[in-house]
């Protein structure tokens, strides 16, 4: 089989470099992404004052952030329909910037699962998060919408949080954990494992944007780490750290970060139980 795979988009649509492909797999972050630059802001606060609890949405007030969510919705969603449009099936995961649930948000907006309605009608999307799905001689199984290591890695990190934030965090963990690997047992061909961010501690997760408060941290998710090591999946196609776009190997799985922005293509070939071949194409 061969796929076309996309990287975060962020509200751009994508050029198509590729012809000749069978499906297509995208491993989320479809909306864009204009909060940013407050959400940074809120980080670097917390950073320097420990104690504080202040969300982005607090900065440019409640009204505004709604505004902007309901814009970054109205540009994924159109990136979804051209998805949608190209005929064959599309496999994806919600990323970070998807709007699930944020069930332990202050604010009600945020506690919505606007993810759901994203997709919602589009014949050709076919959403994989926490699950197992036949693809012929394959299975790909989900795990969407993580951003950084599920248990802090770094000392501000853990000091940041009092002991019962973080044995939450870690209950957390293990359960997305246990959830993953209970479909890997479930598993009965060579499987394609999408995650939204790539594996922790590896040249593709590395934060290289120095405008990030998290900037030289490795910042992967610990769970496909973890899966990775243990099930060794034939590939992860994972994209979130937007500085990396290539390979690597954790044991016998492939890795690949598959980049940011509208101009990266990876066309990714697999025959059998192996990967023959990787094309990555990154245009102006």
């Amino acid at each position: 089989m061969k796929f076309l795979v996309f990287g975060d988009l962020h509200g751009n649509k994508p050029k198509v470099y590729f012809k000749d492909f069978d499906a297509i797999i995208a491993p989320g972050d479809f909306c864009s992404d204009s909060p940013r630059k407050y959400m940074f802001q809120a980080l670097r606060i917390r950073l320097q004052k420990p104690n504080s609890k202040l969300k982005w949405y607090d900065i440019i007030g409640k009204r505004k952030a709604k505004e902007m969510i309901k814009k970054s919705l109205n540009d994924g969603r159109k990136i979804l329909e051209q998805l949608n449009s190209l005929g064959v099936a599309v496999y994806i995961v919600p990323g970070n910037w998807d709007w699930t649930t944020k069930k332990d948000s202050d604010w009600s907006f945020l506690k919505q699962d606007h993810y759901k309605k994203l997709i919602k009608g589009l014949s050709n999307i076919v959403d994989v998060h926490y699950k197992i799905v036949d693809i012929g001689d394959y299975q790909i199984i989900g795990y969407g919408a993580s951003s950084r290591p599920e248990y802090p890695q770094y000392k501000e990190d853990l000091e940041k949080l009092t002991i019962k934030e973080l044995r939450k965090r870690k209950n957390e963990y293990k359960k997305n954990l246990k959830r993953i690997a209970l479909l890997f047992e479930k598993s009965s061909k060579p499987v394609i494992f999408l995650s939204h961010n790539v594996p922790f501690n590896t040249i593709l997760d590395k934060i290289t944007n120095k405008e990030s408060p998290r900037y030289g941290y490795h910042y992967g998710s610990l769970v496909a780490r973890k899966i990775i090591e243990k099930y060794q999946p034939l590939v992860c196609i994972g994209g979130h750290m937007h500085e990396h776009f290539g390979k690597c190997k954790i044991g016998k799985t492939i890795c690949v970060n598959v980049g940011f922005g509208s101009y990266v293509n990876t066309l990714m070939e697999l025959s059998g139980n192996k990967v023959k071949r990787l094309k990555f194409c990154r245009g102006k």
